[in-house]
């Protein structure tokens, strides 16, 4: 009976730094040249793991300040992040 007990898989995980800021900077540039423009123009179509956490991490923040806004019309659709007008100091 034990022997049809699988061996245990281990998987070693590998810390990848991420480039919020780099990202940051691609998006804000993105934003002064387009009112409108999609998730595959942020991170392209072949990101990796690193890429593509790093970019949302950075439109999150972008979103929070009040710099963009992020839209996905239905679930598993294609994301578009569109510039938000620039708001009069208080």
């Amino acid at each position: 009976m034990i022997a049809l007990i699988p061996e245990p898989v281990l998987h070693r995980v590998v810390p990848r730094p991420l480039d919020v800021e780099g990202a940051t900077a691609r998006i804000t540039a993105l934003l002064a040249e387009r009112e409108e423009f999609a998730w595959t123009d942020v991170v392209g179509v072949k990101a990796g793991v690193v890429e593509v956490l790093s970019a949302f991490i950075a439109l999150l923040e972008l979103a929070k300040r009040g710099m963009c806004k992020l839209h996905q019309p239905e679930p598993f659709a294609p994301m578009v992040i569109r510039r938000e007008p620039a708001r009069a100091a208080a």
